[in-house]
């Protein structure tokens, strides 16, 4: 208001060029502003923002010229800017807009007394604006598509095909996060490491369809028994391991005794068998900073906890520092007795 006010008092060699500037400067100020404001508030302030840009290039325009200003150029700016930040059918109406408002702009700034260049001039440049606008639409459309078969492929390269879990190269990379997590926060995580009893034995008896079938089972039931943020992974093969942070190791522990029992309540159903089939699963548990510093000494020693409950004879829930107490010790306990 302030540069348009110079502009209406001032004489067109002087006043009105500085006014120009001076609202230039403004502009730039204030799209740096709104634009930063909308960056954190999300994009429903962007069409807002790009059309309150719009009338005040519109007025630049007006006052300097009108179509022999060379501002329109920073229209195609604005609507690059909703190209990037909004979907298709918002830059095609943003374009739209813009074009209107510049032709309106133009004609008001002769005084509705144009001859048919000005005419052709301003048809050429709408045309431009409108191009240019579904040039950017078909640019958004394709970054989006790429953007999207980017995540896919990362989700593919995290993710076990059969199980839906993450795998173990996912693994590798999240569990230096959760150790960061532990340090920074005085925390605990908990490493659960599971492994499906004779999984062998059953795959050789009833086929790898079956087994898949079982894998399968198995990560359903992890997932139905565990918290959003824990992470459950494929470790390799039949072995799963599940992240669990926050939780003290008896109630980590009782998680892990939940898949168990659920898993051990389950029968496969194979259609070319009469019956079907029990299976259960063994598992072990270790924890960070607990039974050690380090998240490699803490794996280990949760493998170790998984070896001892094979060795007492399967399905049943082992923590480190448990390893050496009696079967019926175990269970004893475990059952609160």
């Amino acid at each position: 208001m302030f540069s348009i006010f110079f502009c209406l008092t001032g004489n067109k060699s002087g006043t009105h060029g500085y006014a120009v500037l001076e609202s230039l400067a403004l502009v730039a100020i204030y799209n740096g502003v709104i634009t930063a404001y909308y960056v954190r508030s999300g994009e429903r302030c962007l069409l807002p923002i790009i059309y309150s840009d719009a009338i005040a290039f519109m007025l630049l325009i007006y006052f300097s010229g009108g179509i022999e200003s060379e501002l329109y150029i920073f229209l195609f700016f604005l609507i690059g800017l909703c190209g990037i930040n909004s979907n298709v059918s918002n830059t095609l109406k943003t374009g739209i807009t813009i074009a209107a408002f510049y032709a309106t702009a133009c004609i008001l700034s002769t005084g509705f007394q144009a001859d048919a260049t000005f005419y052709t001039r301003l048809i050429i440049r709408a045309i431009l604006i409108l191009m240019a606008s579904f040039a950017v639409t078909r640019i958004n459309l394709e970054v989006r598509k790429n953007d999207e078969l980017i995540k896919k492929e990362f989700r593919i390269a995290r993710t076990d095909k059969l199980t839906g879990l993450a795998n173990r190269h996912y693994f590798e990379q999240k569990v230096k996060d959760e150790v960061e997590y532990v340090a920074s926060t005085n925390s605990v995580l908990n490493i659960l490491m599971f492994d499906i009893d004779n999984f062998k034995g059953f795959n050789d008896t009833y086929g790898h369809v079956a087994g898949d079938k079982l894998l399968a089972l198995f990560s359903n039931i992890i997932l139905q028994c565990i918290r959003k943020s824990d992470i459950p992974v494929r470790y390799g093969g039949e072995e799963f391991v599940i992240l669990i942070r926050d939780l003290d190791i008896i109630i980590a522990r009782s998680v892990g005794d939940r898949i168990r029992s659920q898993l051990e309540k389950q029968r496969i159903y194979l259609n070319h068998y009469d019956e079907r089939q029990r299976v259960t699963v063994s598992c072990g548990i270790a924890q960070l900073p607990g039974h050690s510093k380090s998240i490699k000494e803490v794996i280990e020693k949760a493998d170790e906890a998984l070896y001892y409950a094979k060795s007492i004879g399967k399905n049943i829930v082992v923590a480190y520092d448990e390893i050496g107490m009696p079967r019926e010790a175990l269970e004893r306990s475990q059952r609160g007795v």
